[in-house]
């Protein structure tokens, strides 16, 4: 389980846009993210590294922890 903080969701496209990407780098990817505190958990064969590359390709920014 990767978890991590995503900034710039502003809606639930934004977290639609973001699941949809996750699922497009990983289709077995099981993401769950809490569109409140931008806080997200996945399940997930891709390293954090790269879950992360996608998340910004997306559009939104993900601090380092």
């Amino acid at each position: 389980m990767i978890e991590m903080r995503i900034e710039g969701l502003a809606c639930k496209g934004c977290v639609s846009s973001v699941e949809q990407a996750i699922a497009a780098a990983d289709p077995a990817a099981k993401t769950e993210i809490d569109l409140d505190s931008g806080h997200a958990r996945i399940e997930s064969s891709l390293p954090k590294e790269r879950l992360i590359a996608v998340v910004e390709a997306a559009g939104y920014d993900v601090p380092a922890a």
